[in-house]
């Protein structure tokens, strides 16, 4: 499989590509910086801004899937960052006839926040409202996008290792998650991983914390 990665030197990105590589993949890194990508056999860098339809068109034909796996900067986090990149992917799968969309969200991002509680669901009215307006903001012009889309919605990040039994669940379905259900990129990046070829995620938001969840 051939698979775009935009964000590939983020932190979950990078972990993504690293999944992606080990399992057999193809990778194109569609990055601002090229230069920022340590050459490796079987992953190619495209240097390109997230509004330059033409440049991401390029990188993803011949793919089988993208992902989206960017976030702001702790400097800049009302940055307009999915308001930007959604369309373009959008817009460039179309030009290419690409139709598979896994994106990175958040846990409290759009109708997730359902699934949230205190404490956690205070810093998504916060702190968090800004980055998470952004998302919602991009992601839901999927819906109407005519794309096999999926959303991942992971509690607070860390970067410890893979877990054996991180619990995944349909946000359509799933209970209030308590507390802050910490998750590790690892998981995440193997979850996105494996929903590329998962028909059922298709159209869903999809809860992951590594956190042993309790009432």
């Amino acid at each position: 499989m051939k698979i775009a990665v935009l964000g590939a030197t983020g932190r979950t990105g990078s972990e993504f590509v690293k999944q992606a590589l080990a399992a057999g993949h193809d990778v194109v890194a569609y990055v601002r910086r090229p230069e920022a990508i340590t050459p490796t056999a079987h992953l190619t860098a495209v240097g390109g801004q997230l509004d330059d339809i033409g440049m991401l068109s390029g990188a993803l034909n011949g793919c089988d899937a993208v992902v989206v796996a960017l976030g702001p900067k702790i400097s800049d986090s009302h940055a307009p960052i999915m308001q930007t990149a959604i369309p373009s992917v959008i817009a460039a799968a179309r030009q290419v006839g690409l139709r598979r969309v896994v994106v990175l969200s958040a846990l409290g991002v759009g109708n997730t926040f359902e699934n949230t509680r205190y404490p956690y669901r205070f810093g998504c009215r916060t702190f968090l409202a800004g980055n998470f307006r952004d998302h919602k903001a991009g992601e839901d012009q999927l819906i109407d996008s005519g794309l096999d889309w999926t959303t991942v919605h992971p509690g607070p990040l860390s970067d410890a290792a893979r877990t054996p039994h991180p619990l995944t669940a349909d946000a359509a379905h799933a209970p209030t998650w308590p507390r802050a259900p910490r998750t590790t990129r690892a998981d995440v990046a193997a979850l996105m991983l494996s929903a590329i070829d998962d028909p059922a995620t298709y159209g869903k938001q999809i809860l992951v914390t590594s956190a042993k969840q309790t009432a």
